[in-house]
């Protein structure tokens, strides 16, 4: 059984954990966190904003960081290039241009046995600030 807390349950032989557990864990890691009438949980951490986006399924938990700079300012083609390598060489990660022009960074992890939710919480954090300065770097040196 996963070591998440209360809210995981088996079903079906697959772990799954409430939207609940996840807010408690972001508002002890952060401090603060606000809950939008999407059901998002929005909060910022080391001066850059992230969302908790719940799984209907419960059985992965996903964090983005919705806004690490403007595709606008970069050329097309060297961006396309450097997000391809930055989800190549940055494990778990995906990078994608939103609708808005946006460049977000997500990060999905499936629910497992043994997952702690105090560990895979600031590991995903922490990971999706490693990537975004990664990015930044590659763009500002293009």
């Amino acid at each position: 059984m996963a070591i998440i807390g209360d809210n995981v349950r088996h079903e079906q032989g697959i772990c799954k954990m409430s939207n609940t557990e996840t807010v408690a864990q972001i508002k002890e890691m952060c401090g603060n966190a606000r809950m939008l009438n999407n059901g998002w949980c929005h909060f910022v951490y080391r001066h850059r904003h992230f969302v908790s986006i719940p799984d209907l399924s419960k059985e992965m938990l996903r964090i983005s960081m919705p806004h690490v700079a403007k595709s606008s300012e970069y050329d097309r083609t060297v961006l396309e290039e450097i997000i391809n390598e930055t989800n190549r060489d940055v494990k778990f990660i995906k990078v994608i241009i939103l609708k808005n022009g946006s460049i977000s960074l997500n990060y999905d992890h499936k629910i497992s046995d043994g997952d702690e939710i105090g560990v895979i919480i600031p590991h995903m954090v922490k990971t999706l600030c490693l990537a975004s300065e990664y990015l930044i770097t590659k763009l500002q040196s293009s």
